[in-house]
């Protein structure tokens, strides 16, 4: 006993093709709107992403510059109150000059009490020479104390020469601070300066590239297009274009003129980012779309014909 089973190849066949047919259809309608639709919205997202770097950019150097003027501002201000207070030391250097004085003064008292201790001690030593023999202890004790005051005085004047040396060190060094400090704000103030002329001067840059329009590279012609079929392209648009039958043709021509020359070539888009194929992927996919729908329309034109 056979089994049969309800098997039908050609409409297997014919299901398989319109089934095709509607993929074919689909694709054709969604990947020209899939392309058109993304190329604007990158180039969008570029432009705004680039429009907040370089904001992000100038402020950022406006904060700099901002902190540099301040800075500059302080350095100014700084080294006009040292620059007042040393010159106002250096007219008057005190303490220091008053304690040069009184170590003067004492080195002079000093140098007077060594010279007369001095005397006294030359005068006791002659005294003890010429003393009796009855008056030589008392000559003596005379002479021992002269020469213990004449060493004393020495001593002291040695020791108010040294104070007036170091009093006039401390002074002459408490001069020389004084310049270093003048010195030294000054620096500063040339370096607060420098900096601020570097901060003013980038963010100027910055303000004046991002003013200045973008220019965007001429793009060639696709590979795939040559002079002469774009020349002839034009030829047959402005043909077109003066025909009275054909009005949309005649607006689609008017508005690929008017493209080709804000871009300077026909096959570049508007300044939106898109590529310049895009026109091609559309064309395609208008001969896709097209193909589609004869296959759909011959897919169902032989059912009917294998019915009658």
């Amino acid at each position: 006993m056979t089994l049969a089973f309800p098997f039908d190849p050609k409409g297997v066949i014919v299901n398989l093709r319109r089934s095709l047919v509607s993929a074919v259809l689909v694709a054709a309608v969604v990947s020209p709107a899939a392309v058109l639709s993304a190329a604007p919205a990158f180039a969008e997202s570029a432009s705004v992403t680039q429009t907040r770097s370089d904001s992000g950019s100038i402020a950022e150097l406006e904060q700099a510059a901002g902190a540099a003027a301040k800075a500059h501002t302080a350095a100014v201000a700084n080294e006009a109150e040292v620059t007042a207070e040393a010159t106002a030391f250096l007219k008057d250097p005190q303490p220091y000059q008053g304690r040069l004085q009184e170590a003067r003064a004492a080195a002079k008292q000093a140098a007077a009490t060594r010279e007369t201790t001095d005397k006294e001690a030359e005068e006791a030593a002659r005294a003890y020479g010429t003393a009796k023999e009855e008056d030589l202890p008392k000559a003596r004790e005379r002479m021992l104390k002269a020469f213990e005051a004449a060493n004393a005085a020495t001593a002291a004047d040695e020791k108010a020469k040294a104070a007036v040396t170091a009093a006039g060190k401390a002074l002459d060094d408490a001069k020389v601070e004084a310049f270093r400090r003048i010195s030294t704000a000054q620096e500063a103030t040339k370096a607060a300066a420098a900096t601020k002329a570097a901060a003013d001067k980038a963010l100027a840059d910055a303000r004046a590239a991002a003013a200045k329009p973008v220019e965007k590279p001429a793009e060639q012609p696709a590979a795939g297009t040559p002079a002469s079929d774009t020349a002839a392209t034009k030829a047959s648009t402005a043909t077109r274009a003066t025909t009275a039958s054909n009005r949309s043709t005649t607006s689609t021509s008017t508005a690929t003129a008017t493209q080709a020359a804000t871009t300077g070539s026909a096959t570049e888009l508007a300044d939106t980012g898109s590529n310049p194929a895009t026109p091609y992927l559309a064309l395609g996919s208008g001969l896709a779309l097209g193909l589609g729908a004869a296959a759909l329309y011959v897919s169902r034109r032989k059912p009917a014909r294998s019915a009658s």
